[in-house]
This record gives C-alpha cells, structure tokens and sequence, in this order.
C-alpha cells in the first residue's frame, strides 16, 4: 500500500502542482482530547473544486483511503487517520467568502474559517448565528460534515437548518453541485441535508451557501443561581412559553464547573453574593420591530423570584457585563480540557427529562466510584447536555481508567433510557462508533449502511467513522 500511496502522490504532483501535496508529522492534525494519534504522512491541500474531484478520482481508483480534515477541533476523532496509507485532504486553501446583500446570503467555500465568516456578516450589518467555542479555528466545512450546534440552536436551529445550498465530491470525483439559494425546493432527494452531518463518510463538501439574519439590537442577558435542575426547568417552561423564539439560548451549568475555571488558572468575575450550587444563563432579544420587551422580561424574573424558584438573578447592564457572563459559560470547554476528563459525554434527552435524567446517571455512576466528579453543563434549551466525568483527583486518574469503559456504557444506556440520543452535537467520529450500532435503531442503521456502502462502495473516505471495522463490505479494488 506504501508504494501505491506513492504513485498516487506522484500522480498529483504531476497533474497539479508539487505545493498540494506536503509531506507531514502525525501531530499536524490534532486530537483535543489526547486519546487517538494521527498516522497519517500525507496532507492534500487542493484549491480548487475541481481538483478536489480529481484527487478523489484517482484516490477512488487506486484504492486510497482519504480523511478529511478542517481546522481539526472534532472532538471525536473523525479527522484523526488510523494508518500510515491514509491520506488527509484539507481544504484550507479554500476559503473564499461573499457575501450578496441583494438577498443576505453568504457563499463560502469549506475551508473558511467560522470566525472568519461571522465577522463579513457582522460587517455586512447582519448576523450568521452558529456559536461554538471553537470558531477562531474551525472551519465550515467541518462544521457541515458534523451538523454543528452551538449556543443558538434554540432560535436559529443547527448548521443544516442554516444551510440553503451545498457543493460536494463524491468519492468517484463527480461534483454534486446544490448551490440554489430557495428556501423551497422539492426536485427530488435532499442531498444536502444527507451530506451535512455525514462526517466526510459519502462526500467532501466544498462550498455552501448559508443564511444570515438581522443583528440582534443589544440582546438582554441574565444570570440566574438555583438549587437544582428541576428549577431550571420551571424557568425554561414559563421563559419559552412566554416569549417564545425571542429566547436565543438557556444554558445551564454546574457550579463544579466555575470550580474547574479557577482550578484551570482562569479568572472571571463571579456574579453572586454565594456559591450556587447550579447557574442558569439566558439571552432574551428584547426588541422585537418596535417593541421592547425588556420590562416584561424583568417583570417575569421578578415573579419567578417571588415564586422562590431561584436563589439570585443578575441582568446584564452593560456590554462588558454581558461578555462576562458569557466569557465564564465559553470558558468552561477550555478549562476541561485542561484539567482532562475521565470521559466527555455529549448527549441529548428531552428536555422535561433533563432533571430526572441528571439524578440517576449522578446516582448510577457513583455507585461505581466514589473517586468521580461530574462537571455537568450545557444547551438545556436544546436538551443537550455535556455530561462530563473527572476524577476528583489526579492521584486517582489512573485506577480510574479501569471505569472508563462502564461509565460510559451506563451513561449511554440511560441515554437510551430516556429516548435520547448518544450524540446531540459532536457526531459519531471514530470514538462513538461501536456504540452508534449499539444504540442506533436497526433500521436506520442498515439504511446508513446501505447509503454508504452505494455511495463508496470501495470505502474511500473516512473509513472508521461512524461505521466501525467490519460493519461496511468493502467492494474489491
């Protein structure tokens, strides 16, 4: 296989130009959470469309297995090569960004950097709502290929209800070219919504073009302390049912997480007079064409109060107050990755469960160690949690490791429990994909299988992701 990786390189080197090809070192692509190595040696960086359908062309038949990567922030190994014969194709180099004020629409090419795509909007006088902590690195076409969420799901949806058109290569080299900005059109199957959140398993996306919305006219944020998730969710239920979608984002957090932030060696304001032992944080856009609904806003908090459903509620009076409250929720993702988890859960459960489901997977996985600490945080507005396990000690670490694989195994089969699902944000990569055929409906399942299996029958890209060894029958090449 080494000497056909060479033919194929060479092929490339002579067809193009020698600069789309660079020989690397297995830590160019990265895994943030330390537990898969890159092997791969090889990195594709085309700049074009076009060359991208040649290089998987030849990869498909020549029998070369490509990985995609973006800015390789994934947090489930999908960019991560298993083998030093896999070839990584990043498309860096194609990062073009336009933006049509005739109709608001942003037309990117897969290699733009998220940060990047916000900041033309923002210029334009208009809003592109995804919001991970990773936009300063990440890029859109790895943000479509794993459907990425954020912290404005609740308003605006995830990246495919953001995502009008899509271009792509199929792992034959055909180009599937969807770019029509119509929020209507029925001709046939939804390829991009199949080819978002697909993982780079059936296509590498190459361009897209996304919506945009009206910039927010200084968006209303508070900050809530209580004493347990039940509370949280008598305040969703009374904020959603009052003001329906002008409520962007209702997230909930942990105090251990706040522990972790000065543990981590970062320093944030804390807003209360006391610790809390859980914090609620939530963005209301208060203006409404001509109305304002700020007094109505703090007139419901007031109430909610009075009810005793909370400890404290602090609202933001100014922007530097509101970064604040936002920079501690942003800052968490870092600080466990400092600290390093045991294991790192990203889960979905509806959201009147959410309550129940905490009680029991708390009580379930202290029952295996009393060496455990949960950091539980997340987008409660969604359902989505990340329900992150620590060991209390980093003397403990060690014999933990033995846990590992039980922990999540209960973690998932309460998840199944409460009709949730296994992945709420960050795909099925290579670490989730023995579990996803554990988990996953039989039906659907072999229906992905099938798709993938008709789509790149010789297994090409990304093998690995989503579909575990053994679960794909590979055509001979």
């Amino acid at each position: 296989m080494k000497n056909e990786t060479d033919n194929f390189v060479n092929f490339l080197r002579k067809k193009m130009t020698s600069k789309v090809v660079t020989l690397v070192g297995s830590d160019s692509v990265s895994d943030p959470r330390d537990r898969l190595v890159n092997k791969s040696k090889v990195c594709i960086k085309p700049k074009t469309t076009k060359e991208v359908s040649i290089i998987l062309k030849e990869a498909n038949q020549r029998g070369i297995q490509l990985v995609p990567v973006g800015g390789s922030t994934g947090l489930v190994g999908g960019q991560i090569a298993e083998s030093d014969h896999q070839v990584s194709i990043s498309l860096e180099k194609m990062n073009a960004i336009h933006f049509s004020e005739e109709d608001n629409l942003v037309t990117v090419q897969a290699g733009a950097v998220l940060a990047d795509i916000k900041k033309v909007t923002s210029d334009a006088g208009r809003f592109f709502p995804l919001s991970i902590a990773s936009e300063g690195s990440c890029q859109i076409g790895g943000n479509l290929a794993t459907n990425a969420g954020g912290l404005n799901v609740l308003r605006y949806g995830s990246i495919r209800d953001l995502c009008l058109g899509i271009e792509a290569v199929l792992p034959n080299g055909n180009i599937v070219s969807s770019m029509k900005a119509l929020t209507k059109n029925n001709m046939g199957f939804d390829i991009k919504s199949l080819l978002i959140g697909s993982e780079g398993t059936l296509a590498v996306i190459t361009g897209a073009v996304l919506k945009t919305y009206p910039l927010p006219i200084d968006p209303m944020t508070a900050i809530i302390s209580i004493n347990e998730p039940a509370e949280a969710l008598n305040l969703y239920n009374v904020a959603s049912n009052k003001f329906g979608d002008t409520l962007m984002a209702f997230e909930l957090i942990k105090c251990t997480g706040v522990d972790f932030l000065k543990k981590a060696g970062f320093k944030v304001r804390y807003p209360f007079s006391k610790r809390a032992p859980w914090i609620i944080l939530i963005d209301f856009d208060v203006h409404v064409a001509s109305v304002n609904l700020r007094e109505e806003v703090e007139k419901t908090l007031c109430e909610v109060f009075d009810k005793n459903w909370v400890n404290e509620i602090v609202i933001s009076n100014s922007l530097e107050q509101k970064r604040e409250f936002w920079r501690m929720r942003e800052l968490i993702p870092s600080a466990n990755r400092r600290i390093g988890s045991l294991c790192s859960n990203d889960i979905c459960v509806p959201i009147k469960k959410i309550p129940e489901f905490i009680k029991e997977a708390d009580q379930t996985l202290m029952a295996i160690s009393d060496k455990i600490e949960i950091n539980c945080f997340g987008h409660m507005g969604d359902g989505n949690l990340h329900y992150n396990v620590f060991p209390i000690s980093e003397e403990s670490r060690e014999s933990l490791e033995q846990y590992r694989p039980e922990i999540i195994k209960n973690i998932n089969n309460l998840v199944r429990k409460f009709s949730g699902s296994i992945s709420a944000e960050h795909g099925i990569g290579r670490l989730k994909s023995a579990e996803l055929k554990l988990y996953e409906d039989p039906g659907k399942f072999n229906a992905m299988l099938a798709i993938k299996s008709a789509i790149d029958p010789k297994g090409i890209l990304n093998p690995g992701v989503i579909f575990n060894k053994g679960s794909v029958k590979l055509k001979q090449v």
